[in-house]
């Protein structure tokens, strides 16, 4: 799992979209008596290793194509077999990236309720489906439900592992998005400033997860008119982004497309400028201009 780089909800939503990356290959158990042969088992992971990598590459329609040959040969493993679940959620990512979410949420559901069932009900790896949950309704606008089970995995997470544990932060800092978006404006803070907290303690403050967590607060700050507050957040998540991620990375593009919509927002159209041909210069180098 990766990061959530809130973006200015004046500036239009070019939101990062990672927060999903793929759960970790799960080894095959033998439970309920169900062992998958070996050659579908080959099958099943050539499709899924093809899959990632025509995701990395921002093939979408590839990378659908390749989990749905996958999810064929995992429903031969039973229920039981965690290999499944874990098809079910990438398959259902490679909808949501295409904006078919129609097709992803029963997906999602279905690899919640297998794992439930499979793992109990305060298992680490249940968060994962409960997050992925959690970013989809978040997607689609559902904040009330997106906080339910950003709840949920957090509650699972920092039980198990405790709130310094990093995959927690992640979690919170998610649901802290999604309290920005829902307009809970002093959740959403309390949260981002817990987690800044946290990553400085635990990552160094020239981290690229403090650089994420700083551009989340600024852009908290900007969309609620505490444009002198965010302005120095911004400048240090760039410095950062740029020295930890290097200078044409597609992160930084977001946190330069946020400082643009600041200065914009205070009169200061040449610098505005600047930002976003920046910003432009590293999508069109990434060949990517956003999900």
């Amino acid at each position: 799992m990766r990061w959530r780089i809130q973006k200015h909800r004046a500036e239009g939503p070019r939101a990062a979209f990672r927060q999903q990356t793929e759960v970790l290959l799960k080894l095959c158990n033998l439970k309920g008596g169900v062992m998958s042969s070996v050659k579908n088992t080959n099958e099943w992971k050539m499709h899924m290793a093809a899959g990632r990598m025509a995701f990395e590459k921002g093939d979408f329609a590839a990378a659908e194509h390749m989990y749905s040959a996958a999810l064929k040969e995992a429903e031969s493993f039973g229920a039981s077999d965690p290999k499944l679940a874990h098809t079910l959620n990438n398959l259902a990512l490679a909808y949501c990236t295409q904006g078919k979410h129609d097709k992803a949420e029963p997906l999602y559901q279905r690899a919640l309720t297998l794992d439930e069932a499979a793992l109990g009900a305060d298992d680490p790896d249940l968060a994962i489906d409960l997050s992925n949950l959690a970013a989809h309704y978040h997607r689609i606008g559902r904040c009330q439900e997106a906080e339910q089970f950003y709840k949920r995995a957090i509650s699972i997470m920092e039980g198990r592992f405790g709130k310094e544990d990093l995959e927690t932060v992640r979690l919170m800092s998610g649901l802290a998005v999604v309290y920005s978006d829902n307009g809970q404006s002093a959740d959403a803070e309390r949260i981002y400033k817990m987690v800044l907290e946290i990553r400085e303690r635990n990552l160094g403050s020239k981290h690229a997860e403090v650089a994420e967590s700083l551009n989340n607060l600024a852009s908290l700050y900007c969309n609620n008119n505490r444009c002198a507050e965010a302005e120095p957040l911004y400048a240090r998540a760039i410095e950062i982004m740029g020295f930890t991620l290097g200078p044409d990375h597609p992160e930084l593009a977001t946190v330069l497309e946020n400082y643009a919509g600041l200065l914009r927002k205070n009169g200061r159209l040449p610098e505005a400028d600047a930002a976003d041909q920046r910003a432009e210069r590293i999508w069109k180098k990434a060949g990517n201009h956003g999900y």
